[in-house]
């Protein structure tokens, strides 16, 4: 187990899993890590152990709407899909702008749909790559959705989409806020499980690294 301990100026240390299977220690000065890692070592055992499942599932190819292809950058313009080959363009911009356009196709119904469904009115809707949420909903009531989504089965982005729809009925993640989200997806904390099983498998994905310029 490959440890990397850094040093900074912190009341508290804080331990991390990456994704490369890289254990970061980040602790004050003059403080005990063997110890703290003794008294983590449980944590960390089933966290390399789900790390490794994850590792497993992203080898099956790059995800595109829950299933898995092999991944090609050639001379196209637009994806393609066939015989369980995506092709994409080979540089990199070109492959997100690309990609960009086939997510925005699948999230612009749902959004319009749901937006009648819940009774709400969305301002501008942006796809965009982020690296910590799966989308996010402003106080201009704009919707940005994550690339991420991509990777997705259509049931999980139906629910991203209710989500942050939701937001513009309640901006937090009160009583009312779930109430609202589990009317028109009961099955809401089941979809939630998913989509951090899901990030996982697009953390250590080598078609995702590529395309986020991870692979290093």
């Amino acid at each position: 187990m490959e440890v990397e301990v850094r040093y900074r100026p912190v009341r508290y240390a804080r331990l991390e899993l990456r994704p490369g299977g890289r254990v970061v220690v980040t602790a004050p000065r003059g403080f005990d890590v063997d110890a703290f890692l003794k008294k983590h070592e449980r944590w960390l055992q089933s966290r390399l152990r789900e790390l490794e499942e994850l590792r497993r599932e992203s080898s099956r190819g790059f995800p595109l709407f829950g299933e898995f292809y092999r991944l090609e950058q050639g001379d196209v313009r637009e994806v393609e899909i066939r015989d369980g080959t995506l092709r994409v363009p080979a540089r990199r911009e070109l492959a997100v702008k690309a990609l960009k356009n086939l997510l925005r196709v699948k999230i612009t119904p749902l959004v319009a749909v749901y937006s009648v469904m819940m009774g709400v009115s969305p301002g501008k809707v942006y796809i965009r790559n982020q690296r910590t949420k799966w989308a996010s909903c402003s106080s201009r009531r704009n919707l940005s959705f994550n690339l991420r989504l991509l990777a997705l089965p259509e049931r999980l982005i139906e629910y991203v989409v209710i989500h942050e729809l939701a937001h513009l009925r309640h901006l937090n993640h009160s009583r009312e806020f779930w109430a609202l989200v589990g009317r028109f997806y009961p099955d809401y904390a089941a979809a939630r499980k998913e989509l951090k099983r899901w990030w996982g498998i697009i953390e250590v994905n080598e078609g995702w690294r590529w395309l986020e310029g991870r692979e290093s």
